[in-house]
């Protein structure tokens, strides 16, 4: 790959190597692919063109993210197959909750009647085959898989165990190939090849451009790839298809509840249309380079005006330019009115804050939302669209292939802060604790951090959702996620519950702290002039902590994810004789403790001057 930071690309246009075992990872192939940052989004973009960021160290995670878990969950879904884990067995455990996910989904909607196909093993790799190796157990899971379920195909999905050992993965899959009537698809998804969730993704694709997609199969002038994720919902799959069938076309989602026969016919489509520009980035450029399927990145269907463009681009690629005028022209007819309808309720809260003093006069809502730095796009626009504000937005990893797109948000909806932090619930209580946005958009897999914000709505609740007002994407998205918006402003119960739980799950000087706080040498890595959370200007643009008067109705409070850990943990100060210290801050008499330059102090009582420290210690043990 590239030696140096300079050489490498802002953008990646190297080629999709298939020759290779895998993909490169996103750090490999890209100027910048990371998983912390804050500051403002023109900052990143500014950074990125300049190439000054490079992966942070964290000297404290409260949890972190698998590349293997984060890909299982979507090929688990793919009818026809197996998913096998060359793994210890706790890799594979957690993915029999999928069929609990998706039965509840009703069978008119599309659902497969049965949902047998969910079929995954494990070799169940012991101590004593990451002493002498798991290969031939591998080969002998591949035939029993074979004999057991006889599927098209095995997707073999490696861990952290598999990758330490070093198994010869593509050797065991020659081996078994011959013996086997499934084909048999490689990924190499163990969770230290790259702390950038992107690269688990890529390593799929290249897998399924690899060993699957055919090239003998004829193109088909009505056929539209759409690559879903696991974060959008069922109704979207649901509007998506209704729109482009409406112009005669043919939708071929995938992976999520695709066959196997939708992955090989992969190659015989018009267009590959994304949802998240970067989950499919490396699929949608291997279609191009090696099947000849153009493709485009954005826009993503996410509110009115990025819906039109959507099916516009789309029609580009299918001839149907005439039938989408007149699609749209019918779509807008019966949505924009009850969009518009949407947008008065919201304006309507907004005045009746004005008039209790709790906004200025030309004061908008304010939001803070998104999870995957491709949601960032979609969201932002549309929570303008509403007439709403974006306060900031919050991305588990962020690479330099959606630099372009951010850059352009910028110059559309204006600059906000955005939180790259991947699961760090501490992080987001930090964000939201002080900006207080008076909409808190959240995710059951984000971190959990719902007791911030005035008004409490959800991004999603996983695919299984499938009321109306989960729908997200297509006109249908932009009326059914903005009523589900609209009725969190008018209800607000759900706030008001949270709020009267009176136990912090952090300290008190983590809510005063830089959001980097346990990022390790930050002032070096982030070079560009990063916002301070708390800066009059940065107050001033993105609302204010204004004094409510009634409290009931307008807490700001914080919570905890469930099953990770609270504000406690070890961390790895990195003093200056190279020792590590574990402290329990979730359960600490009050007392800071400081272990060198690595970390800078926030709080005074962690200041790097002795006098300045004490001073506080003794101040706070007197409050007490």
């Amino acid at each position: 790959m590239h030696d140096v930071l300079s050489e490498l690309p802002i953008t990646d246009e190297s080629p999709i190597d298939l020759t290779k075992s895998t993909c490169p990872t996103r750090e490999q192939r890209l100027s910048v692919a990371i998983n912390a940052y804050y500051g403002k989004v023109s900052d990143l973009v500014k950074g990125t063109r300049e190439k000054t960021l490079v992966q942070p160290d964290r000297c404290f995670e409260q949890s972190g993210n698998c590349l293997l878990a984060l890909n299982a969950q979507r090929l688990i879904s793919i009818r026809d197959s197996v998913l096998l884990f060359h793994s210890p067995i706790g890799c594979a455990a957690g993915q029999h909750s999928s069929h609990e996910l998706f039965q509840h989904i009703p069978v008119e909607q599309g659902r497969p009647a049965d949902l047998d196909f969910f079929h995954a093993v494990s070799t169940n790799l012991t101590e004593s085959d990451v002493v002498f190796g798991g290969y031939d157990k591998l080969v002998a899971a591949l035939k029993e898989a074979d004999r057991r379920y006889s599927p098209r195909a095995i997707f073999v999905v490696t861990s952290c165990a598999s990758g330490i050992i070093g198994d010869d993965l593509e050797g065991a899959v020659n081996e078994a190939q011959p013996h086997v009537r499934a084909k048999i698809v490689p990924c190499r998804t163990e969770g230290f090849r790259s702390r950038v969730t992107q690269t688990g993704y890529d390593a799929f694709w290249h897998g399924v451009l690899k060993y699957l997609v055919r090239k003998d199969v004829p193109k088909q002038k009505d056929l539209v790839n759409v690559t879903n994720m696991f974060s959008y919902t069922w109704m979207d799959k649901i509007e998506i298809s209704r729109l482009l069938g409406k112009l005669g076309l043919r939708v071929n989602f995938v992976p999520e509840f695709a066959k196997v026969e939708d992955l090989e016919n992969l190659g015989a489509a018009a267009v590959t249309a994304p949802i998240c520009p970067t989950f499919a980035d490396y699929l949608m450029r291997g279609l191009d380079e090696h099947f000849g399927v153009p493709y485009f990145k954005e826009p993503i269907p996410f509110g009115v005006k990025n819906t039109d463009e959507w099916l516009r681009t789309i029609a580009t690629y299918t001839g149907k330019e005439k039938e989408v005028e007149e699609l749209i022209k019918e779509e807008h007819a019966n949505w924009i009115p009850k969009v518009d309808k949407i947008r008065q309720g919201l304006e309507d809260i907004r005045k009746g804050l004005v008039e209790q003093g709790l906004k200025k006069e030309n004061e908008r809502l304010t939001a803070i939302g998104a999870v995957g730095q491709g949601r960032v796009i979609g969201h932002a626009a549309f929570l303008e669209e509403l007439g709403l504000k974006v306060a900031a937005a919050c991305t588990i990893d962020y690479d330099s292939l959606i630099a372009d797109s951010f850059d352009s948000l910028v110059k559309e909806v204006g600059d906000f802060v955005i939180l790259v932090s991947t699961f760090q619930a501490a992080d987001y209580a930090n964000l939201f604790s002080r900006l207080k946005p008076d909409l808190s958009l959240q995710a059951p897999f984000k971190g959990g951090v719902i007791k911030s914000a005035k008004t409490i709505a959800t991004i999603h609740w996983l695919r299984g959702d499938h009321h109306p007002s989960m729908t997200q994407a297509g006109y249908a998205g932009a009326v059914g996620y903005g009523n589900m918006i609209l009725r969190c402003f008018q209800n607000n119960a759900l706030t008001k519950l949270l709020a009267s739980f009176d136990d912090e799950p952090y300290k008190e000087w983590w809510y005063e702290a830089d959001p980097m706080h346990f990022v390790k040498g930050k002032d070096d890595i982030f070079k560009a002039d990063r916002v301070k959370i708390g800066d009059p200007d940065h107050d001033e643009d993105h609302g204010h902590d204004h004094d409510h008067g009634d409290t009931a109705d307008h807490h700001h409070v914080h919570v905890h994810a469930t099953g990770h850990s609270h504000g406690g943990g070890h961390h790895d100060h990195g003093d200056e004789h190279g020792h590590s210290h574990g402290h329990d801050h979730g359960h600490s008499d009050g007392h800071a403790h400081s272990h060198g330059a690595h970390v800078h102090r926030l709080h005074p009582c962690e200041d790097s001057d002795p006098a300045r420290r004490e001073a506080c210690i003794k101040g706070r043990e007197a409050k007490q």
